[in-house]
């Protein structure tokens, strides 16, 4: 009798069984039993504490094990019968032990992370099935669990050893994937795995640092969508579709000298149709993120050809943009209050749906402020939007600050910042509250940094917002609430680094407030983040000091990374320096 029919046996009973892991049977859920950790627990980011209670005994007949799973279930003696013990497909991915263990890394440690504020079948199941059965997925997939491991550890991340683990995997995903390809055109593959080896490739190659290699996966990813666009709703492939469409929206947020991203009015994404209800906050990440989209569509298609903004195309988006976000405010803020209270009180629930606010609000703030084009004292009407931001970031458990008597790790190389720009668009007709509530002193010394965390999702980043807030928001005291929780956490979600986003976000705010001679002092000081004396509030630093662009060059040459930024006020550009630089062979900032 195999695990089916002890399933049906249970179910046909009613009875409640004792082998699920520890987590499920505390929370009282139905376990799948995987081992050694249930794919229950990895789906949800749960920590799955095994089956220590477990032991099963050496022969038995399947009553005795159904007895077993159930003390309800009535034993009749059987004579033992010998069975093979099947491998788990969830864990025994080849005969390599060493593609093996990777891929339990993987499910253990890289699924969790990636899934961390919102779950993903697509992850979390879809893919893990077909890595046994598509190679190209298969060592994509092991490629980036390699590569995520070396971000946890001392092991060089550049290398150009052919031998090397993480390329050697990584070479055999683009050599299958070209078979794969090749399957789809002869009709004998889905559309949709195509798309997930495009995926994968895609954050590869981004984890790597090879943002341009990584814009052109994406880029065609995105055409094949374009042009295989189905006649009726397809889920799988909307899913699949959602996931490309995160990852357009960071490689517009982000940009290196690279891998700069190309703005077309012809170009210009569909605004979302929003619903009447959602029933998750992932259809709700969903429509935020092409409103994001059309967002840095808009902004980015005029600072390349200030012409843009006369188009028509360009003004019905506008339009659209402004009705869309207000109903997505309002369709969300009902899923909010309908909640359950179980739902309420999910950690992964409430940091997702507070992401979300962080998000929704900063669209506004720039929108509001027309992204600073005509003077950067607009931002100065929005400084409660801005504290808002910050206060919601501080609620969130996994960007919180813990205190640690331990330093920050410095074991592993730190990667790149982003480059962020904000041209205008046309101010919003919105109505905002012009004082802002009284905020907290900085601490008197410097915090315990936290040790340095790694995820490599790419999914809707709070460092953006942060960053903005950092940025553009210049009272003293909310903007160093916000520079200090980029600093401290040291954690990095897709290509956005906290710590480098942070140190970048310390030198506008420096040069702003002419703090230039504090500019040797180390980031970790205290010091770092004083308040100037010349300073009060955002009206002291006046419109011709204010930074108006920032653009940060990543160099990485012969296994080192330079940060580079320059900042160009409204009297002249700036100094153009290496913030820090990171080697690729272990060593530390």
């Amino acid at each position: 009798m195999d695990e089916i029919k002890l399933r049906g046996l249970e179910k046909q009973h009613k009875l409640r069984v004792k082998t699920g892991c520890e987590t499920c049977r505390t929370r009282k859920v139905k376990c799948d039993e995987t081992k050694p950790s249930c794919l229950r627990c990895v789906k949800t980011g749960r920590t799955c504490d095994g089956y220590n209670h477990v032991v099963r005994p050496k022969k038995a007949g399947y009553l005795a094990a159904a007895s077993y799973r159930n003390s309800a279930f009535l034993v009749v003696p059987q004579r033992p019968v010998q069975h093979a013990i099947s491998k788990n497909p969830s864990r025994n991915l080849s005969q390599n032990p060493k593609e093996n263990r990777s891929f339990e890394y993987f499910q253990l440690h890289t699924l969790p992370m990636w899934t961390e504020f919102f779950a993903s079948e697509l992850w979390s199941q879809t893919i893990l099935q077909l890595s046994h059965t598509q190679p190209a997925i298969k060592h994509g997939i092991l490629a980036l669990s390699t590569m995520h491991e070396r971000y946890e550890s001392i092991t060089p991340i550049f290398t150009s050893s052919s031998s090397d683990f993480a390329f050697v995997q990584y070479t055999q995903a683009v050599k299958h994937s070209n078979a794969l390809l090749r399957a789809h055109q002869d009709g004998k593959v889905s559309l949709e795995m195509v798309l997930i080896a495009c995926i994968i490739f895609t954050c590869y190659e981004n984890l790597a640092g090879n943002y341009h290699a990584a814009a052109m996966h994406l880029k065609n990813g995105l055409r094949i969508l374009e042009q295989n666009k189905p006649q009726k709703k397809n889920e799988s492939q909307d899913v699949i579709a959602n996931i490309l469409y995160r990852f357009d929206l960071q490689a517009m947020t982000f940009s290196d000298d690279a891998s700069c991203y190309h703005y077309g009015i012809e170009m210009a994404p569909a605004c979302p149709h929003i619903p009447d209800v959602y029933e998750t906050n992932s259809a709700a990440r969903d429509d935020l993120v092409n409103l994001l989209r059309c967002m840095m569509w808009s902004v980015g298609v005029v600072e390349q050809n200030p012409e843009a903004a006369k188009h028509p195309a360009w003004h019905r988006l506008h339009g659209d943009i402004s009705i869309a976000l207000t109903q997505w405010e309002r369709v969300f803020e009902t899923y909010r209050q309908q909640l359950p209270l179980a739902d309420q009180r999910d950690p992964k629930i409430y940091a997702g749906n507070t992401l979300l606010r962080m998000s929704a609000l900063t669209v506004r703030i720039i929108m509001g402020a027309g992204a600073g084009l005509r003077s950067e004292m607009a931002w100065d009407a929005f400084i409660p939007h801005f504290k808002t931001v910050v206060d919601l970031a501080e609620t969130i458990p996994l960007l919180h600050p813990r205190s640690s008597n331990t330093p920050p790790s410095t074991s592993r190389p730190i990667r790149p910042s982003p480059t962020t720009t904000f041209p205008p668009l046309a101010s919003g007709q919105y109505s905002f509250m012009s004082t802002p509530n009284p905020i907290p002193p900085p601490p008197a010394k410097s915090p315990s940094p936290a040790p340095s965390f790694f995820s490599p999702s790419f999914e809707l980043s709070p460092i953006v917002p942060l960053f903005i807030v950092s940025c553009r928001c210049r009272d003293p005291l909310i903007r160093r609430r916000a520079i200090s929780l980029l600093l401290y956490y040291r954690r990095r979600e897709g290509v956005w680094d906290s710590l480098s986003a942070g140190m970048v976000a310390a030198q506008c705010m420096k040069k702003e407030e002419n703090m230039c001679e504090a500019a040797d002092v180390d980031f970790s000081d205290a010091r770092f983040l004083a308040r100037s004396s010349s300073v009060n509030c955002a009206a002291d630093v006046r419109e011709e000091c204010r930074v108006r662009r920032i653009a940060v060059a990543v160099k990485v040459v012969r296994g080192r990374i330079d940060l580079v930024y320059s900042l160009t006020t409204g009297e002249r550009v700036g100094e153009r320096q290496v913030i820090y630089e990171s080697r690729g062979d272990g060593g530390g900032v």
